[in-house]
């Protein structure tokens, strides 16, 4: 039997995607029982790849539509996606987005499979990092399902993301040391602290 538990990165993601009228909403999902919580988060699953364009021709794997203004979404929301799915994916015993989300993880990989697309080298933060490392570390974790051998393996993914924010020229004595926002020096927000 698999236990069901509440990942707060889906609660927020979910709830941030879904949920207009959260009362009406309400209605339609249960929670009293091991089956209806499988079927409520088989329910939102559902609903929440509705917003993903990733799996469709022409899409871009691993993202949302954005950022704004080309859409209400950022980078790093496809990344607590991907987290979310591999969750849902543990808890329900349910494989059928597993495809999808190795796709949108694999592809977002960049050059040095550290999570740091050239693509999106205009918005990259620590954070926005943080969220796919923690997917891919979650990956490991609950081991889900491996890419092919010939494809990065999730721990190696999520040491590429450790190994590049670990590395000293991301930390310096600038407010008592930390790690800047973003990471290349041309982007706003450079100067903040996280």
């Amino acid at each position: 039997m698999v236990s069901i538990r509440l990942s707060w990165t889906g609660l927020v993601l979910v709830g941030s995607l879904h949920f207009g009228d959260a009362a009406a909403q309400a209605q339609a999902y249960r929670i009293d029982t091991p089956d209806n919580i499988r079927q409520s988060a088989r329910t939102l699953a559902y609903d929440l790849m509705l917003f993903y364009s990733g799996n469709e021709t022409g899409g871009i794997p691993g993202t949302l539509p954005g950022p704004p203004p080309a859409g209400p979404y950022y980078w790093w929301e496809g990344g607590a996606m991907m987290g979310t799915y591999i969750d849902y994916w543990h808890l329900t015993g349910d494989s059928s987005y597993n495809k999808v989300v190795m796709e949108g993880m694999l592809h977002q990989v960049g050059d040095n499979q550290n999570y740091m697309p050239a693509n999106h080298t205009a918005s990259l933060g620590n954070d926005d990092q943080g969220f796919w490392g923690m997917s891919a570390m979650l990956a490991a974790e609950l081991k889900f399902p491996n890419p092919p051998d010939d494809k990065p393996q999730w721990l190696a993914l999520a040491q590429g993301v450790w190994n590049t924010m670990a590395d000293p020229s991301r930390h310096d004595a600038t407010c008592n040391g930390g790690m800047r926002w973003q990471i290349p020096f041309s982007n706003a927000g450079y100067n903040y602290k996280n």
